[in-house]
């Protein structure tokens, strides 16, 4: 991205904080300090590094992102950040766009049929070519013409869900939004998880629920997510409960129940596994 629109970005950008912009599903993160590593769900989104390097932990698997890819999550997946060297003359600024199905849609509705290519998750890293990098500078550019963003911002996200669809890797992004297949019957299965956290789950009904056989369904769940679907589960109750740790003022059990654990006891020791401290330290 060029180093005008950078500058730009950094007279906008609150530091080391996440901020939704005025262009619909856009966010950044600019950080001017190196962090730890922190974790959190990243929803369904294209995320790309504009300045600096951030470590991507995936179950145990690291990537290094920077601006030459791009990082594709086609359902929420608990992940894990680091960023070693940032300062406040080179801030790390992280774009995020989430997806919409919806336009996802009708975009490939729209383009010629591709030549049908075999299922096969090809991972969270994908190459950032010029003409999807161009287009997404255009519409971070939007946010100095306020008055463009309600008629532009939408057909240039349109022409970056093209550019994905007609790249490389564009097939998985294709098979998200066609009924059946693999990756969309995962999303499915990772939304219900999602919306029943406090339930238990049998992985048989979970597996037939997304018209998948117990042992294809584990195969590509964990081609996905890098985990199993009930590690899964885990972090993402782990996960829901930090944040209500952090912005509620309820008692430790009361959210351990709320996020499906029956044992306070289990729950701090598998909270302080994943956080490396208690839970009523991040109370306080």
């Amino acid at each position: 991205m060029q180093l005008k629109t950078i500058e730009q970005l950094l007279k906008i950008l609150l530091k080391n904080k996440t901020i939704e912009s005025t262009i619909p599903n856009l966010f950044f993160y600019c950080a001017d300090r190196p962090s730890k590593t922190v974790s959190y769900i990243q929803e369904p989104s294209i995320c790309i590094v504009l300045q600096g390097e951030r470590e991507i932990y995936l179950g145990k698997d690291c990537q290094k992102f920077d601006n030459s890819s791009l990082m594709f999550c086609p359902v929420d997946i608990p992940l894990s950040m680091h960023i070693k060297h940032a300062s406040s003359d080179h801030p790390v600024i992280v774009l995020s766009m989430k997806l919409n199905l919806v336009m996802i849609q009708e975009v490939l509705a729209r383009i010629p049929p591709q030549q049908q290519v075999k299922e096969g998750y090809l991972g969270i890293k994908w190459q950032l070519d010029d003409a999807i990098m161009q287009a997404f500078e255009r519409l971070v550019n939007l946010l100095d013409c306020p008055n463009d963003t309600g008629f532009l911002s939408s057909l240039i996200q349109q022409e970056i869900y093209y550019r994905l669809l007609s790249a490389q890797q564009g097939n998985k992004l294709r098979q998200l939004v066609i009924n059946g297949s693999h990756t969309h019957r995962i999303a499915q299965a990772t939304d219900w998880l999602k919306a029943h956290l406090d339930e238990p789950v049998v992985i048989g009904d979970l597996a037939s629920r997304c018209g998948m056989s117990i042992s294809g369904f584990h195969q590509h769940f964990k081609e996905i997510t890098q985990l199993s679907p009930l590690q899964y589960q885990k972090k993402l109750r782990l996960m829901e409960a930090r944040r209500l740790i952090i912005t509620n003022d309820s008692q430790i059990s009361q959210i351990a129940m709320q996020v499906g654990y029956e044992s306070p006891s289990q729950f701090s020791r598998e909270y302080k596994r994943l956080f490396g401290n208690s839970p009523n330290s991040d109370l306080s």
